[in-house]
């Protein structure tokens, strides 16, 4: 009999970390609060990759590596099957007047990752060229159909008590409605509310909400990402431009500001001055899990010894997933 896996957290770290498990041989259930896919996951901007690799701790862009393959061959299997179109682009990205030039070009040159020296409107920049962008919220929906298929069990509005000192194994989690989710192996990909289900003291992820807007099919054309002091710009197959995003402290609250709608377009108008008269039609916010130095915990528990935690991966969820998935499946096969 197939090892029951239970994946706590139907983001797209959770889905991606089902589909591994299941492609492995176990009997795979999701189990999360709220609806599949509906959370931080669809929130993002979906660009696959790591914005500021060089300010990070080389572990950062290890987790990101291989991303973009991966999400390419996974796209093409979500059409071919009927599943839908997560709208997968490699559309290089600009990082326009970067203030660390001398740390990309080092960067770049020590991970063999391509770039040029360009211009965007007269502004000295650099051409990332290997860096691709999906839809999340495409992806989000075409990955729900995708593992049913794969017969990855979905359980949805299941809220889990925290988990308690009891024992080194559990057989089953308990949930808010004194009903149990039995399984050999449980894995928390929870997001920003991992901490909230399992008490060890060591869970150490916290939300940030990120605020985006989006302008509704403008008639420019946005070849490539744009990256400017934190902030970027995309284009959708549609023709929809995204802009993002904040980075706020504020809890559990994802409600979206009026000072940030202001501020995500004064930035916009200062790469993109054609759009100042063009409205932003929608607003959203998501909760992204922060950790420390942007660094996932990818690890057994520190005291029930078959729970796992594959969470914390703060803005880089979807570029992670991947490699963070294949390394949980080691830790669980060790």
């Amino acid at each position: 009999m197939a090892a029951r896996a239970v994946i706590i957290g139907g983001g797209v770290v959770g889905c991606v970390t089902a589909i591994k498990l299941k492609e492995s041989g176990y009997d795979v259930t999701v189990v999360d609060k709220s609806f599949v896919g509906e959370e931080s996951s669809a929130a993002g901007a979906g660009i696959i990759f790591p914005l500021m690799p060089w300010n990070y701790e080389s572990k950062v862009y290890q987790l990101c590596s291989g991303a973009s393959a991966f999400y390419k061959n996974l796209s093409e299997k979500l059409i071919h099957g009927g599943f839908g179109d997560p709208e997968f682009i490699e559309s290089g990205m600009i990082c326009i007047e970067p203030s660390d030039k001398k740390e990309i070009v080092q960067w770049a040159k020590k991970n063999n990752f391509k770039i040029n020296e360009c211009l965007f409107n007269n502004r000295p920049s650099f051409e990332l060229v290997n860096v691709a962008q999906i839809n999340p919220k495409k992806l989000m929906i075409s990955l729900k159909r995708y593992i049913s298929t794969l017969g990855v069990r979905l359980i949805e509005n299941c809220n889990l008590k925290q988990i308690q000192r009891k024992s080194n194994y559990i057989n089953g989690w308990p949930t808010d409605n004194n009903g149990l989710i039995e399984g050999d192996i449980f894995i928390i990909t929870a997001g920003a509310w991992s901490s909230n289900i399992i008490n060890n003291g060591k869970v150490e992820i916290y939300p940030v909400r990120g605020q985006l807007i989006k302008f509704k099919k403008p008639s420019i054309k946005l070849d490539k990402i744009l990256y400017s002091e934190n902030f970027y710009l995309l284009q959708r197959k549609c023709g929809a431009i995204v802009a993002g995003s904040t980075i706020e402290n504020v809890g559990f609250d994802n409600t979206t500001t009026f000072q940030a709608a202001y501020e995500l377009k004064e930035k916009t108008i200062s790469l993109i001055p054609e759009l100042k008269e063009i409205e932003p039609y929608e607003q959203w916010a998501g909760l992204r899990p922060g950790v420390k130095n942007n660094i996932p915990l990818i690890q057994k528990d520190s005291i029930h010894k078959n729970i796992y935690i594959n969470s914390g991966h703060y803005r880089y969820g979807i570029t992670m997933a991947p490699k963070s998935a294949d390394e949980i499946l080691k830790l669980i096969q060790a």
